[in-house]
């Protein structure tokens, strides 16, 4: 049995696109906690006050009273902002570092958001991938993604998008054939469970210098692309300029929880 499987069964999952103030303080906390408060204030609050983004969240709730600041704990959060053509720019799963190997937990975040994107029509959902990062473009190929024609750059690199359409990852996770208990108790094979954690921990590992303000090292970026100010209502379409963070930015062709 896994070492995480009493403690997912205290974690109730779901998606929402209504951020309520109970969520956007316990974003807050779960950034400032996690060493990187700098992205809810800097990027997450301010796409918030303007843009829908998905969330998908495992949290935990204070026995009383239930409502209100401080009544939910996020343990972990998979985010999708959706662009133009229904293209879903995606964020990797992030974890209290309390959850940090917990497979199970991000995996069940990620086959909720998948399939909350799926309910929504969602063309497809991609990560930014700087160029010539060999072994996460390995993994994503074997999850499905393909590249796609979006590119957006920093001053310290070139990143491709590598997509997939929701039901070819999670065809290919094998999320689709799990029932969501059974993934938080990690009651898998070794195959599935290697498969898993491929995708989960290379992606994560990727992420990790963005999150500690290192950019200029970071093998992912956030799929957090300011569409407001970079494109047409409606998004980023194929082509068009796609600014993304960090310093000097180069232009690129290119159930609810309330």
């Amino acid at each position: 049995m896994s070492h995480y499987a009493p403690i997912n069964e205290s974690i109730r999952l779901g998606v929402t696109t209504k951020v309520s103030p109970e969520t956007r303080s316990a974003l807050a906390t779960f950034c400032r906690r996690n060493g990187f408060p700098y992205l809810f204030y800097e990027i997450l609050e301010p796409i918030l006050s303007r843009t829908e983004l998905i969330l998908a969240m495992g949290v935990s709730e204070r026995p009383w009273p239930p409502k209100g600041i401080g009544s939910i704990t996020i343990e972990a959060v998979g985010i999708a902002m959706i662009g133009s053509e229904g293209r879903a720019y995606l964020t990797p799963v992030l974890t209290d570092f309390r959850h940090a190997t917990n497979l199970g937990l991000s995996s069940g975040v990620t086959k909720q958001l998948l399939e909350h994107l799926r309910e929504r029509k969602a063309t497809t959902g991609g990560y930014l991938v700087r160029q010539g990062e060999r072994a996460i473009e390995q993994m994503l190929g074997k999850a499905g993604f393909r590249k796609s024609d979006l590119l957006v750059a920093t001053e310290f690199g070139e990143y491709i998008e590598y997509s997939a359409t929701p039901e070819t990852i999670l065809d290919n996770l094998g999320l689709n054939k799990f029932r969501l208990g059974n993934l938080l108790a990690l009651e898998l094979d070794g195959n599935e469970i290697d498969r898993l954690a491929s995708y989960q921990f290379t992606l994560s590992a990727g992420l990790v210098p963005f999150l500690i303000d290192g950019i200029q090292y970071a093998a992912i970026l956030p799929g957090l692309i300011d569409v407001v100010a970079a494109a047409p209502p409606g998004g980023v379409p194929p082509g068009s300029s796609a600014p993304i963070f960090g310093p000097a930015p180069i232009f690129g062709g290119g159930g609810e929880i309330e």
